[in-house]
């Protein structure tokens, strides 16, 4: 029930999903045939939604909620029927709840939030705080278990999908744990996803990052990320520190933090 197992391709080519964020921060795409965002990245966003959720909750004087990987995989059913049936029905007009393997979780009620259109979390997430009943959801006190699922489509009108389930569990659930911010921790400068390769994957997490700024939209990068971004280390993070990033990527750079 997984991604991988639901057969859909591992690498996808966002290149097109953030060539408008480029061209408003300025910065001109990496000349690369594809920039692609694979199922390592698209569990990165979905960690980045869970903890936004929580963080809202915990303002809000409610507990956060467990992520459960089994929750995430029905919830990554769901963002691709979306991508393909815009709907809280599934493609087969049931409802989106009977995604839920009700001899694996004693579910006592749950909810669905849904969005589309934007690529990063905090855009997303800002679609649902925006929305009274989508919002009413994310505050509901009755629920104690999330799963989110993150699809991209570059044929369909919206191309990037969004789905979190919240559910109301009785007990604990086998695999339940809480995501944190500073579960991702850089090993190098420009290495802004933690696995210790700098790459793309790096470059597109900055240009989000300065894009979310850009829009007033508050940001997901804890304190390692936002150190290993500052590739000029004059304290500052911003556009100037993408097009080093991008420099080094290049070629253009031998090492990173640049020194003049």
């Amino acid at each position: 029930m997984s991604i991988a197992s639901k057969g859909m391709q591992r690498c996808i080519t966002v290149i097109s999903a953030i060539a408008l964020a480029f061209a408003a921060l300025g910065i001109r795409p990496l000349r690369t045939s594809s920039v692609e965002a694979d199922e390592a990245y698209l569990n990165q966003l979905t960690k980045e939604i869970a903890i936004l959720v929580n963080e809202a909750r915990v303002e809000n004087g409610l507990s956060p909620l467990y992520s459960v990987p089994l929750f995430y995989e029905w919830s990554a059913i769901r963002a691709q029927e979306c991508a393909q049936f815009w709907s809280h029905k599934r493609p087969d007009s049931s409802s989106y709840s009977t995604v839920i393997d009700r001899d694996a979780v004693d579910a006592y009620g749950s909810a669905e939030d849904i969005a589309a259109g934007s690529s990063t979390a905090a855009m997303t997430f800002e679609q649902w705080r925006n929305s009274p009943k989508h919002w009413a959801a994310i505050l509901g006190s009755s629920y104690t278990h999330i799963g989110v699922g993150v699809a991209y489509d570059a044929s369909t009108p919206y191309r990037w999908y969004w789905e979190i389930l919240l559910i109301n569990c009785e007990g604990d659930v086998e695999g339940q744990y809480i995501p944190t911010r500073n579960e991702t921790v850089p090993k190098a400068c420009g290495d802004l996803t933690g696995d210790g390769v700098v790459n793309s994957y790096d470059y597109i997490t900055l240009t989000d990052y300065l894009s979310a700024k850009d829009r007033s939209v508050v940001p997901l990068l804890n304190e390692l990320q936002m150190e290993a971004a500052d590739c000029f280390k004059d304290g500052q993070v911003n556009v100037n520190d993408a097009k080093a990033l991008q420099r080094y990527l290049l070629g253009e750079y031998r090492n990173l933090p640049f020194v003049f």
